[in-house]
């Protein structure tokens, strides 16, 4: 058994059982099992599901987010607005679908006539954070089902609840028994997951470290991965950014989810000329607890995230860095932490160096757009960034970052019909958009005298 935590109290609220290793096998064998009922089944009919289920999940979306919003230390809005999310990506998916699945045919004047058809690759295995448990499983659930996978789901075990009730509504919805399986396990028991021959393509979302032993394991039966991983997020304003519209795009971009967020902006790199006032209208606009009045910021997931956030805040001023605001342990129950932003934080500073994944906004000052773009880039992560300044020029830079997906002038999450993908640590494969619903196929050419 393994207990579920409050993060705003840390009391237990909740337990769940674990899979064994030795319950793996099992597992695996019955997503194999249900792949040809499933994949047999015509595309229109598995749309139609996946629709129902956006539908189940939008009209119950109230009733599930208070649950959501308790394991994950979320606001109740913003897990009605992740639950939002999913549906969305659930309702786009369908509507891809037809195309992604069509195939196509070759005329090549040489007498032969070639068909490519798109089968489904396989049982797949989907590993799911908990950052954002309800979208991470709608990004790799939706095109999996409509390509015609089986999924087997590890789910988060500290946020259990909003994966297995969306399990549960897919049934209602019509999915059939044993094509959508939802597990909890330790890390002895993933690796057991990973390493079975069952699961032709393994996508996760994770740290980066983690996806490693992801990649490494399942090496060895030679499986496809998809790896959304972590990412150090820059976001550059050059000296003629709008900072009306940069700082509370900033800002809700960078403390929604307490920071929990593989693409939220982490570095902050500000032209000299405007530094000053960004760090004070920054600094003043970012949000309270959300124990406080009028408060919208809700804690950190775990304790020890918690802890390590503050462990960089304090490497970051033993080095030199300037707290403008925040950087202090609140007293009291639960695993809160402040929005923090610093300045003159120097080069060597760990916060600068690795994923915070928490309220930490550190914020450098540039003098000319090349030394913008090598700090930028000077990360071996690549998953996001962030540009803020006229149109033309804030482009331009935009195309010399190394990052899989940049926003010029807003700062938007994923969306489903985009493919996103990261670099170098942040990970390879595509989710989101026709690139992320053809992980889950694969091809065959039939060839013929025409």
């Amino acid at each position: 058994m393994s207990a579920v935590r409050d993060p705003r109290t840390g009391d237990v609220v909740g337990h769940i059982t674990l899979l064994t290793s030795d319950d793996v096998p099992e597992i695996a064998n019955r997503a194999k099992v249900a792949l040809p009922g499933w994949s047999a089944v015509p595309v229109a009919t598995r749309c139609t599901i996946l629709r129902e289920l956006a539908r189940l999940i939008t009209q119950r979306a109230a009733h599930l987010a208070a649950r959501f919003a308790l394991e994950t230390g979320k606001t109740v809005a913003q897990a009605e607005a992740e639950l939002d999310r999913a549906a969305d990506t659930l309702r786009w998916t369908a509507t891809a679908a037809t195309q992604a699945t069509a195939g196509r045919t070759i005329e090549s004047g040489d007498g032969l006539h070639r068909q490519v058809l798109v089968d489904p690759v396989g049982p797949v295995l989907a590993i799911v954070a908990s950052n954002f448990p309800a979208v991470v499983l709608a990004r790799k659930l939706a095109p999996a089902l409509v390509m015609g996978c089986t999924v087997v789901v590890k789910a988060p075990e500290t946020t259990p609840s909003v994966v297995r009730d969306i399990a549960d509504l897919a049934t209602k919805a019509g999915l059939p028994a044993d094509v959508l399986q939802v597990v909890y396990t330790d890390a002895v028991g993933s690796a057991a997951l990973v390493a079975r021959s069952e699961f032709p393509l393994i996508t996760f979302t994770g740290s980066h470290r983690t996806g490693q032993l992801v990649a490494a394991g399942a090496a060895g039966h030679l499986a496809g991965c998809v790896l959304e991983l972590g990412g150090h997020a820059p976001a550059i304003l050059l000296d003629d950014a709008d900072l009306d519209t940069a700082v509370p795009a900033l800002v809700a971009s960078k403390f929604s989810s307490a920071g929990q967020s593989c693409a939220a902006p982490s570095r902050f790199l500000v032209h000299e000329r405007i530094h000053a006032e960004f760090v004070h209208r920054f600094s003043a606009a970012v949000p309270d607890l959300d124990r406080q009045p009028g408060g919208t910021m809700g804690p950190l997931h775990t304790e020890a995230r918690r802890d390590e956030v503050h462990a960089l805040v304090l490497d970051a001023v033993e080095k030199g860095a300037t707290v403008i605001t925040g950087g202090q342990l609140p007293s009291g129950p639960g695993w809160y932490y402040p929005a923090t932003v610093l300045t003159d934080v120097p080069a060597e500073s760990r916060v600068l160096h690795e994923e915070p994944f928490g309220p930490i906004a550190p914020v450098l000052a540039f003098t000319d757009e090349d030394q913008a773009v090598a700090t930028a880039n000077a990360t071996p992560f690549g998953l996001g960034a962030f540009v803020f300044g006229s149109q033309a020029r804030a482009t331009a830079l935009a195309e010399r970052l190394n990052a899989g997906r940049v926003s010029v002038n807003c700062a938007t999450g994923a969306d489903p019909m985009s493919p996103l993908s990261g670099r170098g640590l942040s990970g390879y494969g595509y989710e989101g958009g026709l690139e992320g619903l053809a992980a889950f196929g694969r091809l065959k050419v039939i060839q013929q005298p025409s």
